[in-house]
């Protein structure tokens, strides 16, 4: 029998399509890899069925699309990895061995990435790709079993559609941000992907990539809702270019997931951050005024449940005030308590907000400068 040749060559002379279906003409047993501009996706196949999917995006990864999903704690997944790396047992085993989730979930979010992958690639008009034969497949652990015709029937259909998509989107990393007056979407019945949650997770400013692992890795279907509710104006494509970890916007973003996590202090140490860095962003306006009331909410139904006489048990020194970074609001507060008037009616008559007086007292109180009683 003759030994299959390794196949190599640029997608401009030899599509992805005509790639794979080379590779299930001959029912190949292959490891199968298309790389454009830094992407690179690859497959396996076995005997001409697709059995796995793979692509050194982070996002796209398996234990990202878990994860965001919510199939599988984040603490969890972590000890998982630190078990492959122990036993070099798969990971999608090890899940599996851990009862972490069912071999139908795993096999579905695999299956998915395989259409995704395929569907994805044979858009591409440009770019390498190498088939390079096995006589057998790697350890996967978990496989799919995806025959190659019906991949390329599922990506024939959508072809079109994808190319739209992406040429509106530009890009797997681009974020959103919700106009104002914006209302989310109605779900339809049979949708993969729910829209008011893929709205709420845009208007956080998730990227496109990061929103569709959160619907089991439905890449298409994802990309293609934001794409009907930019075009419908209830998403805006952010094509500002500035650095996601250092902007308001962002922090805006870390602070209400803080905030939906129950961290309402953290969630407004980061909102207040975001404001400073630019009091001009509505968004970042928005955010902190949200934040602000959650947390006086939470401090007065802990402070103001009974009555309290506050006692101040250090002056403010220039050197105290840098320490803990004391707002002016604050050394005017600390220097009214006196022992005999109540935490309610310094609230009330302070020169600031009766918002911003607690948190303020709450602060004093953390770091030893006021004892509330």
């Amino acid at each position: 029998m003759l030994k299959a040749m390794s196949l190599r060559g640029s997608l401009s002379t030899m599509s992805a399509e005509d790639v794979l279906d080379w590779v299930a003409t001959r029912k190949l047993t292959a490891a199968i890899t298309f790389e454009q501009r830094g992407l690179v996706r690859s497959l396996v196949a076995e005997e001409g069925a697709i059995v796995w999917a793979s692509s050194n995006r982070r996002d796209e990864q398996l234990g990202n699309i878990l994860v965001r999903s919510g199939l599988v704690a984040e603490r969890a997944l972590a000890d998982a990895l630190e078990a492959r790396a122990e036993t070099g047992v798969p990971l999608g085993k090890v899940l599996l061995m851990s009862g972490l989730i069912t071999e139908a979930d795993l096999v579905e979010i695999l299956a998915t990435k395989i259409r995704e992958t395929v569907t994805d690639v044979i858009t591409w008009h440009d770019g390498q790709f190498d088939v390079v034969p096995r006589t057998q497949s790697p350890a996967t652990g978990v496989n799919a079993q995806l025959s190659i015709d019906v991949c390329l029937n599922v990506a024939r259909r959508r072809a079109a559609r994808m190319d739209e998509v992406m040429s509106i989107l530009g890009g797997d990393d681009i974020t959103f941000y919700v106009p104002p007056g914006a209302t989310p979407p109605a779900a339809v019945a049979g949708d993969l992907v729910d829209p008011a949650k893929a709205w709420a997770l845009a208007g956080d400013r998730h990227t496109a990539a990061e929103i569709a692992a959160a619907f089991a890795a439905h890449r298409f279907a994802t990309y293609d809702k934001l794409v009907d509710m930019v075009q419908t104006g209830r998403l805006v494509i952010d094509r500002r270019s500035r650095e996601r970890t250092n902007s308001a916007v962002e922090l805006a973003a870390g602070a209400r997931g803080r905030l939906r996590q129950g961290d309402r202090a953290g969630a407004l140490a980061m909102a207040s951050q975001a404001l400073h860095q630019d009091p001009s962003d509505q968004e970042v306006r928005t955010t902190f005024s949200t934040i602000e009331r959650a947390r006086v909410a939470e401090v007065a139904k802990q402070l103001l449940a009974r009555h309290r006489v506050p006692k101040r048990l250090k002056d403010v020194t220039n050197e105290l005030r840098l320490a803990h970074n004391l707002s002016s609001a604050e050394i005017e507060l600390a220097g009214r308590v006196d022992g005999r008037w109540d935490l309610l009616s310094l609230i009330k008559s302070a020169s600031v907000r009766e918002g911003e007086a607690l948190l303020a007292f709450a602060h004093l109180a953390e770091v030893g400068v006021v004892e509330l009683g």
